[in-house]
């Protein structure tokens, strides 16, 4: 998906981006024992209408199929829009040299975004099959149409009570098209371009809750940025990546799994959906210990992840982890890991942001933190000197993580 409103053609972004696509098409992930990756791909450009196109293989030139009805969006055409790219190279690289110079004397400055998303949805469950949605996008989408937004950058509001309300969607939109998109297996990643105010918080909801990337340059300039943008880009369309799964996490009597942060969407307390899932993702689980727990059997987690690979096969893994239990703090202070632990408190402290001012989260953190190293020196240390610090190694280092309160958290 392609934003081809008049800024992205004027800067260059939209020739570089189909230039950049003849050679990173060509290295689509596939299966260990094939040859050519199964995946199909589809071209849409956009402004305030969508462009589809056909690139069937036997197609001399290929054709522009406009939807100027972006209310209630649908796929003009099944058929010759998901393609085998090796079977229609020819076309395609025809469409990436002409897409730059069709749109070239458009003045068109208003875009939409959610028919977008739900265009491509749409056209990967006509398809029946999941996938993952590119998009390359500059602009507030002001057209109308649903998901339409309005600037609402009030630095009034910084610093108050009411500043929760910069990180939540302007719109329940994003919310509803986000879950969709989970329950047909659609992942989306987002390229963002923004020359001035944009709203993240909006535009950034559906690939947080699909399992996608958010990869934003301001102001991009050709000189700088797009050495990084053509790093990021290739890197995402290689890695390897599984589609439409479902995470359970099982544990053993005396703790349960009862909070979960990362690209996922629940609709239960149990099952942990992912329109997507690659090498550069990660879920945070937070456990609860509400029984005993015995030193002679430990604690048992098993996480088993149901998904599709590229090449449409279904397939299960699951890990099995086996962990000692301890009567005494100083061994579980012994077998703390600094990085696991500002991993949950930043991304707790990031799901808080939307419901609580940053000044409070802040304090909860520096408690959190506080209450720590005050319980370690009581229980662990040995007698000393008051002044004297007796932190083990991990928590001086989570120390200075909450120490400096003029760091920014989020």
């Amino acid at each position: 998906m392609i934003d081809v409103s008049y800024s992205n053609i004027k800067n260059g972004l939209v020739k570089l981006i189909c230039e950049e696509l003849k050679t990173v098409l060509e290295k689509l992930p596939k299966e260990e024992q094939e040859d050519t990756s199964a995946i199909r791909v589809g071209f849409i450009t956009y402004n305030k209408v969508l462009h589809f196109f056909n690139v069937k293989s036997n197609l001399a030139q290929p054709q522009m199929m406009v939807v100027t009805d972006v209310g209630e969006v649908f796929v003009p055409l099944l058929d010759g829009f998901l393609v085998n790219y090796q079977e229609s190279q020819s076309v395609i690289h025809n469409l990436l040299d002409q897409i730059p110079e069709m749109f070239a004397d458009s003045n068109e400055n208003e875009t939409v975004f959610a028919p977008v998303i739900q265009a491509g949805m749409e056209a990967l469950q006509a398809a029946d099959c999941p996938g993952k949605l590119f998009i390359f996008h500059s602009s507030l989408p002001t057209a109308e149409a649903p998901g339409k937004l309005k600037n609402r950058d009030d630095k009034k509001l910084i610093n108050t009570d009411k500043e929760k309300i910069l990180f939540q969607p302007q719109t329940n939109v994003y919310d509803s098209l986000a879950k969709d998109c989970v329950a047909h297996g659609c992942c989306v990643t987002l390229f963002l371009f923004p020359s001035q105010y944009v709203d993240v918080a909006s535009l950034g909801l559906v690939p947080q809750l699909t399992g996608g990337t958010l990869y934003k340059y301001n102001n991009f300039q050709m000189h700088m940025d797009s050495q990084q943008f053509l790093n990021d880009l290739r890197n995402d369309i290689e890695k390897k990546i599984g589609f439409d799964a479902i995470m359970r996490v099982r544990t053993s009597t005396g703790f349960r799994a009862t909070d979960f942060f990362g690209g996922i969407f629940m609709n239960n307390t149990t099952d942990v959906e992912m329109a997507a899932i690659d090498c550069d993702k990660a879920v945070t689980v937070e456990f609860k210990h509400d029984d005993k727990l015995g030193e002679d059997s430990g604690a048992l987690i098993q996480c088993a992840v149901l998904y599709t690979t590229v090449g449409g096969q279904r397939r299960l893994r699951i890990h099995n982890l086996s962990l000692n239990c301890s009567s005494q703090l100083a061994d579980l202070y012994k077998s703390c890991e600094t990085d696991a632990l500002i991993n949950f408190f930043a991304k707790s402290a990031f799901k808080a942001v939307l419901h609580q001012p940053l000044k409070v989260i802040r304090e909860i953190l520096v408690n959190q933190t506080a209450h720590m190293l005050a319980c370690y020196r009581k229980n662990c240390a040995s007698p000393s000197a008051a002044s004297q610090k007796q932190y083990l190694k991990f928590l001086k280092e989570f120390q200075s993580f909450t120490a400096e309160p003029k760091v920014p958290l989020i």
